[in-house]
């Protein structure tokens, strides 16, 4: 008995407990950061800072996880001018960010696995739920896309989402297919919004960390033509921009969910 409960610490003790419960969404910590990522959306100083790659006030994002870096980056990068655009992984479907002026007057389809608990009422509001690997969408449908940390999901164990056991899988390369999928379903000179916990490479079976190996991949896959890689690190100082090669050790630590993340802006 005693061997036995020492092997349950031993394997436990190896999984990130806290962070599967923080990074649940329908828990009260998930939540906690909007209020933050609100203010910071509503300062244009802010704003332009993720918009030209700046560094970022110090503490910004002090204690909360990578959700603080992603959404203002990818809002400050999705163009005024344009309508239709495809949230791929559900990361939008928020109030607080539905609500955002950066969204106003677009067509906005919000695409996930499994169908959203919440639905929200506006004008040019849709939902379709299915499996990113084979998108429902004409060629060079959508303006532009977002995927906020979500491709990191695609073929892993995904249980934890959708209880449906055809998606306990262990296919850590087809995130691929979901790359190559977008790129089809978005015009050409749209831009591809893209964020990913970056470091070294993990993989907790329900999700994957991706290193400098698996960013190049996208990019490959994707094949567009220009391109602009983003990354930020958290630190005693909170979150700040950093460079590749100063972000590429990064574990997914405990508590501050990624330790670092990539952002990429890929046009077709």
């Amino acid at each position: 008995m005693v061997k036995f409960i020492h092997k349950f610490i031993l394997i436990w003790s190896k999984i990130d407990i806290l962070k599967i419960i923080s990074r649940r969404p329908w828990t009260k910590n998930f939540y906690n950061k909007f209020g933050y990522i609100k203010k910071t959306i509503d300062n244009l100083e802010i704003m332009k800072k993720f918009e030209n790659s700046e560094f970022l006030p110090e503490k910004y994002g002090f204690n909360l996880d990578e959700r603080v870096v992603e959404y203002p980056w990818v809002l400050s990068r999705i163009p005024s001018e344009e309508k239709k655009l495809l949230d791929a992984g559900s990361a939008l479907n928020f109030k607080v960010i539905l609500g955002l002026p950066y969204l106003k007057n677009k067509e906005v389809t919000i695409f996930g696995l499994a169908s959203e608990k919440k639905r929200f009422l506006r004008p040019y509001l849709s939902y379709v739920f299915g499996d990113m690997r084979s998108l429902p969408f004409e060629n060079g449908y959508f303006d532009n896309i977002v995927c906020i940390s979500t491709i990191e999901h695609i073929g892993m164990d995904n249980i934890l989402y959708v209880k449906d056991q055809k998606y306990r899988e262990n296919n850590p390369e087809d995130f691929k297919k979901v790359i190559f999928e977008l790129g089809r379903v978005l015009k050409k000179g749209g831009s591809l919004l893209l964020t990913v916990p970056f470091g070294r490479y993990q993989n907790y079976r329900w999700f994957q960390q991706f290193d400098s190996a698996l960013v190049d991949e996208i990019v490959k896959v994707f094949g567009p033509e220009k391109y602009q890689v983003d990354y930020y690190k958290y630190s005693d100082n909170g979150w700040n921009i950093s460079a590749e090669n100063a972000s590429r050790d990064t574990e997914y630590s405990m508590g501050i969910s990624a330790g670092a993340v990539a952002c990429l802006e890929l046009i077709k």
